[in-house]
């Protein structure tokens, strides 16, 4: 049975589940390259996720998605940003087919004449599923798209439904952009889920069964024993919960690090690299610049030869890099910047600037002024960081040169610094959906391994150590042990070292105490085989008391019998204590060996001081079992001996003797044998008085209730008045 266990378990490095896994991520890449070549506003890279989630479970789905997504990466250069999505998708299939196969099992079990009904509830929970998965895939990844291009979807159905709603509803285009997203993702995963479903519904039991992934290291628990294990777990945190947040928050902690330290290099690469744009632009504008036509286009501007077709050169090497904001041409002098060529611009928030005309003087501004020797002797400067009534512009300027080497103008062009917090922000956006997807896989991977490898291992030896420790006092730990071997923990570690160490352990102490189990019945026996000499001997000396200790004895187990199913002091009767009140019973009148003959068998009426002599057979029983302990170690059964016979002739309102307790001061036991000893006395024969009839014997008692007697003693003892009747003919007619 062990070696088939075994055999079942089945990890996500299986062939079979590693099999599927790759064919399924195999489909939905296929898929996806067919829907994007033939133009489809579709994803279809959700069918093999589904489907392996589904029949696989949780843990495959997620690995599908994020390869899926990693492989398509290579394809279309996005899709790995739309990763955290999909491995969202295979979590909610998980928590579907779940939810969904235990519904369709329960309501098959319970009413199979109600498919109607289940059918149309199956259809609604399906529909909904679907809405749901729309949303993850449409709402969400069209605010995944918005936020990392600014712009809505290019795929053409879905911008022409976008633009449609806009016209129509009035609404902003980012909503629009929403509706027709999860309008588009509906059709989609629809297709997709027809698809899944009837893979599923048409795959042969045996590939179900070969692809479902069991991480299970050892015989799998029951859902019920796994929440008693979970009911005895001392502390609030598990050791599960503990390595998984250990996991998770370093993870957490070194992608922060990683990212604050790659936001500062991002951000330092997107300066250099926007600088470095600024000075190519005007770089190559600067060779498109005539020196010896500089004075001519201050002048004339436009009407220059030469002028015109200048302009629209820059143009072009403007347009070229979307990055660059302005482009101009200046010449410096005392006076100020003469502009010689000065391109219109769109600021980033599409503010429209045009440009100053050629021969207009501007002020130099403040940020030129460490630089203004430089620029009027001809010399190059270095990239600047500048600021105007326009923004923050990282400004790069190169010098023309005329044949004689003299600087005739600069060329500069600006970029704005807000690129380097859009481009910031679109990193961030991309590299913490990345984090999010690897966050996804390393969590379900990080669950599933503690889980099977660590914590379900130790969950299931604590479970069956408490149980053998609970078992220990009834006996049955043989098939303790038994349930323990057949857990087969195979974790190939120090868990699995552990667990055998525990079967060895397990198996000595199951010896050990099967050991003393039978030396404890060998002692019990001689115990009861002296209660019932020294009971003898006190009765061979009572001529009048007939199997008075065997009678009484079973009256009490009776009356004890009886309180227990009543669920009377419940939490006073314990096993232990029925077991002591029943071995000790016998020894209640011991005390009476100290009792003449004279006394203890005279025919009449007692005196007074006889009757006082009669009743210290309660203190010298009491002082003989006080002995009998005081040789003895430990808690035993005496000592329900020793209340019994102390106090079994202390009355209810408190008129009995030796002490004169009352009501629960009495001790239960003493209690109980109040009634059985009265029962008996009365019902039997004495020289001193002849039996009472039974039924005269069960209404004294009945009447004593509430004043000799405990009332819940009585009770129980009158409502098993057919089995008391069995035992009085029994000793009768003997």
């Amino acid at each position: 049975m062990l070696s088939d266990s075994r055999q079942k378990r089945k990890g996500i490095l299986n062939p079979a589940v590693l099999g599927f896994m790759t064919l399924a991520t195999g489909v939905n890449i296929f898929l996806s390259m067919l829907v994007r070549s033939s133009g489809l506003p579709f994803y279809m890279d959700t069918i093999g996720t589904v489907t392996v989630t589904a029949l696989g479970g949780a843990v495959p789905g997620i690995v599908v998605a994020f390869a899926t997504n990693t492989i398509n990466f290579f394809l279309d250069g996005e899709s790995v940003f739309y990763a955290p999505l999909n491995m969202l998708i295979a979590i909610l299939s998980a928590a579907y087919f779940g939810e969904y196969s235990r519904y369709r099992k329960n309501e098959l079990k319970k009413r199979r004449e109600s498919l109607d009904r289940f059918a149309t509830v199956g259809f609604q929970d399906l529909l909904l599923f679907i809405v749901t998965l729309s949303f993850v895939g449409g709402v969400l990844g069209g605010a995944i798209t918005w936020y990392l291009y600014r712009s809505p979807s290019d795929n053409p159905l879905t911008v022409s439904l976008s633009g449609w709603l806009t016209e129509k509803m009035g609404l902003s285009e980012f909503a629009c952009h929403m509706v027709a997203t999860f309008a588009m993702d509906f059709i989609d995963k629809s297709i997709s889920m027809i698809i899944s479903m009837l893979i599923i519904t048409l795959a042969p039991k045996k590939l179900k069964k070969a692809v479902k992934l069991s991480s299970w290291r050892q015989n799998p628990l029951t859902i019920e024993q796994q929440q008693k294990a979970k009911e005895k777990r001392h502390g609030r945190i598990s050791i599960g919960t503990r390595i998984n947040f250990i996991v998770i928050a370093s993870t957490m902690l070194m992608t922060t690090i990683a990212l604050a330290f790659s936001a500062v290099n991002y951000r330092d690469t997107a300066i250099e690299t926007l600088s470095g744009t600024a000075y190519q632009v005007a770089y190559l504008a600067a060779n498109e610049i005539n020196p010896e036509k500089v004075n001519d286009y201050l002048k004339l501007g436009p009407l220059a030869d030469g002028y015109t077709q200048t302009a629209g050169r820059l143009r072009v090497i403007k347009n070229s890099l979307p990055d660059i904001t302005f482009l101009y041409v200046y010449k410096f002098d005392k006076r100020g910047c003469h502009v010689v060529f000065d391109l219109d611009a769109v600021l980033s928030d599409g503010t429209y600037i045009e440009g100053d005309a050629p021969g207009q003087i501007i002020d130099v501004e403040e940020d030129f002024l460490p630089y203004i020797n430089d620029i009027l002797d001809g010399n190059p400067i270095p990239v600047m960081r500048i600021k105007d009534e326009y923004g923050s512009f990282f400004a790069a300027y190169y010098p023309v040169y005329d044949v004689n080497g003299n600087c005739v103008c600069y060329v500069g062009s600006n970029v704005e610094t807000a690129l380097v917090n859009d481009l910031l922000y679109n990193y961030f956006g991309r590299v913490l959906l990345l984090f999010i997807g690897f966050l996804i896989l390393v969590i379900a991977i990080s669950i599933i391994t503690t889980k099977y490898n660590i914590v379900m291992p130790i969950t299931s030896i604590t479970l069956y150590a408490n149980e053998l420790a609970d078992n220990t006092v009834t006996g049955a730990t043989e098939e303790n042990l038994e349930k323990i071997e057949e857990l087969d923990i195979h974790t190939g570690d120090e868990i699995e070292q552990l667990y055998k160490a525990f079967c060895n352990m397990t198996a000595e102490t199951v010896y050990r105490l099967n050991e003393n189990q039978k030396k404890t019945e060998a002692i019990a026996k001689m115990q009861n085989a002296l209660i019932i000499t020294m009971a003898d001997m006190v009765e061979t000396r009572d001529s009048d008391t007939g199997a008075h200790v065997i009678k009484t004895s079973a009256y009490v187990r009776i009356i004890l019998q009886g309180l227990r199913k009543n669920g009377y002091y419940a939490e006073k009767i314990s096993d232990r204590f029925m077991r002591d009140v029943e071995m000790s019973a016998p020894l209640h009148d011991v005390g009476k060996i100290y009792i003449p003959d004279a006394i203890l068998n005279k025919e009449g009426k007692l005196t007074e001081e006889e009757f006082e002599i009669m009743k210290t057979h309660t203190t010298a029983g009491r002082n003989i079992i006080d002995n009998a302990i005081s040789s003895m170690e430990g808690d035993n059964y005496l000592k329900e001996a020793r209340n019994m016979a102390a106090y079994h002739h202390e009355r209810w309102d408190g008129k009995g003797y030796p002490e004169g307790l009352h009501g629960e001061v009495i001790p239960l036991s003493a209690r109980i044998m109040a009634v059985a000893d009265v029962f008996d006395a009365l019902s039997s024969a004495r020289v001193y008085k002849p039996p009472y009839t039974f039924d005269e014997a069960i209404n004294l008692i009945k009447d004593g209730a509430g004043t000799q007697f405990d009332p819940k003693c009585v009770e129980v003892f009158l409502e098993s008045v057919s089995e008391v009747k069995k035992i009085y003919r029994k000793y009768q007619e003997s």
